[in-house]
């Protein structure tokens, strides 16, 4: 398909590790600034201040490890840190912390699937498998939501965080990748069709 071809022309160079970063800056932004708002309105402020119900830097996360490999974790890991002091005022420890926990299990989720399918997910042949991405998301949210509502629990010390916290994470993260590969794809289109008008008008 049209919009795949430009997925690989947009991702597939390394040099361009840095799309990862801005990207994730600029979903991160969109969700603080306008989810986060109706999130906080709809389900109060405190059930969402920790974890989105729809939390699209993830599927930046994902989507650039999946083409890009372990060198995508680099940027990540980077854009995390900076996003959550810059913009959320985060302390240094539960930013690096949380930030590393996130990132980590980025790889864990990855190799599980790499396990458990037997399949090399670095190569993209003919097609980019959607609910691949989907299932390997999953499986990143269930180690990143256990991991950081653990941490988030002994940190504050009581229950809201291990009764409700890990649910929000595992809902947010997959909500938030299948609406940002929608959002994504419909992003490739359009500049598919752009790229082809210019190309025909030039």
């Amino acid at each position: 398909m049209m919009f795949e071809h430009y997925f690989k022309i947009l991702f597939m160079n390394k040099a361009n590790i840095i799309i990862p970063f801005l990207i994730f800056v600029i979903t991160f932004l969109f969700h603080k600034f306008i989810i986060y708002p109706v999130e906080a309105y709809v389900f109060l402020s405190e059930n969402v201040v920790h974890a989105s119900y729809l939390y699209l830097p993830h599927a930046v996360r994902i989507i650039a490890y999946y083409v890009l490999g372990p060198i995508a974790l680099i940027p990540i890991f980077l854009s995390q840190c900076f996003t959550f002091i810059l913009f959320n005022n985060g302390e240094l420890f539960n930013t690096v912390y949380l930030s590393t926990i996130s990132t980590i299990s980025i790889y864990f989720g990855f190799i599980s699937y790499e396990l458990i399918k037997k399949d090399n997910l670095f190569n993209i042949n003919n097609t980019v498998d959607w609910k691949k991405i989907i299932i390997i998301g999953s499986l990143v949210s269930l180690f990143n939501s256990t991991l950081s509502t653990l941490y988030l629990n002994l940190e504050k010390g009581h229950n809201y965080f291990y009764e409700t916290l890990n649910f929000t994470y595992l809902i947010g993260d997959v909500l938030g990748l299948v609406f940002g590969m929608v959002l994504f794809i419909l992003s490739l289109k359009f500049y598919g069709r752009w790229r082809s008008n210019f190309e025909i008008k030039s």
